[in-house]
């Protein structure tokens, strides 16, 4: 096994086989959770969805619009180019993206995206997806609760910032009995261990280059 990187004192290992493991903690990730299932959207007008409005980088006006808090909003939303604030969809949802898109779909439909509430899919940073050889985006992962044995496999789905690690769909944590609210659940002890098959392509996904 080499360290190919480490984050927040979290050493990332590659083994010769090309798999990437690493043990840290458990942040949610609602991005992709559309209501495209008929589940909870994360992100909704009044701040009515699983997750706070401000954690995906938005808030509201006086009007009670949703706009654009800080401008990483924009990398993580669909934006309405005619109004330049997150587009609003039926039942006040505001649609939130994961790195990987479902290439049958259009940018701009919701459904394009990786649904947090319903896949266990898992948050890599860059790093691994720049310094392992096989593809990333798209490929099999395993996120195991070390405390009590739990495992749940999914795709890897996004791409987190690059100075954080330790982060999996809403689905995912409630797979492994970790608290799933992204406006509470997560743990900050590093007692989920993920494993990552880069070139590996998780069943029904496509690997994804870029």
């Amino acid at each position: 096994m080499k360290t190919i990187a480490t984050i927040e004192g979290v050493p990332i290992k590659e083994s010769d086989s090309g798999r990437v493991e690493y043990r840290a903690k458990a942040a949610i990730d609602a991005d992709g959770a559309n209501g495209q299932h008929g589940k909870q959207a994360a992100y909704m007008r009044g701040n009515k969805g699983s997750d706070y409005l401000a954690n995906g980088g938005m808030g509201t006006d006086k009007n009670g619009n949703v706009v654009v808090a800080q401008s990483w909003a924009k990398n993580i939303v669909i934006m309405n180019p005619a109004t330049g604030r997150p587009k609003e969809f039926p039942g006040g949802i505001i649609a939130s993206k994961t790195t990987y898109r479902h290439r049958d779909k259009a940018e701009n439909d919701p459904a394009a995206y990786v649904d947090s509430e319903t896949v266990p899919y898992c948050v890599v940073p860059p790093v691994i997806r720049q310094k392992t050889k096989g593809i990333v985006l798209g490929c099999r992962a395993r996120m195991t609760n070390t405390l009590t044995g739990q495992s749940v496999e999914g795709p890897v789905a996004d791409i987190g910032p690059r100075t954080k690690i330790g982060e999996l769909s809403i689905a995912a944590a409630r797979a492994i009995g970790i608290p799933s609210s992204p406006r509470t659940g997560g743990t900050v002890d590093r007692i989920v261990f993920y494993e990552i098959f880069p070139g590996e392509a998780f069943d029904g996904y496509e690997l994804q280059p870029a």
